[in-house]
């Protein structure tokens, strides 16, 4: 199974007047239930589900810590977290204070190895097409119900003037 991505037709932020266009972004599903995710993360091996849901708690209270005391928190083969945040500007410094400090939140940057695994193995499966609020399940579907034909490249006709199917019209 593959990573699912869907497609959406997107104005380009930075030009706005251009025509929009067609991107790949991701379809998320809901998190995994933590016991699952745990039985799934111990199987075939010596570490019972429990041990694996303890130790997550641990880490998780270890960072909150670092956080707290103005650190990154680094956890070995899974990246590094950190708290960013922004503030209001002042004229004076004499102004400032810490209740002008606004959207704090937590950056993770993966660890080398894992992103470059990641990378190197990722696969892509169809998960459809979004447009004007209807969702179609894959792109084959999106055109079968458009009427579309062809691979992209500005070849993309609909049944009715694509000369190679005879002419007939609703055939894909």
């Amino acid at each position: 199974m593959g990573t699912p991505y869907k497609l959406l037709k997107r104005k380009n932020p930075q030009d706005r007047q251009a025509p929009s266009k067609w991107y790949a972004v991701p379809k998320t599903g809901g998190p995994m239930d933590e016991d699952v995710m745990s039985q799934m993360a111990t199987a075939d091996t010596t570490m019972a589900d429990f041990e694996l849901e303890g130790a997550a708690k641990l880490i998780s209270k270890w960072i909150y810590n670092q956080f707290m005391n103005g650190k990154r928190a680094k956890v070995e083969g899974l990246g590094t977290f950190r708290i960013t945040f922004g503030s209001e500007g002042v004229d004076d410094i004499l102004d400032f204070h810490t209740g002008l400090i606004r959207n704090i939140k937590i950056s993770f940057i993966p660890d080398s190895n894992l992103r470059a695994r990641v990378k190197q193995n990722i696969s892509f499966e169809d998960a459809g097409v979004e447009e004007d609020g209807v969702y179609y399940g894959s792109l084959t579907n999106y055109k079968e119900v458009k009427g579309l034909t062809g691979n992209g490249s500005g070849s993309t006709t609909t049944d009715e003037e694509d000369p190679d199917d005879g002419g007939s019209p609703g055939t894909v």
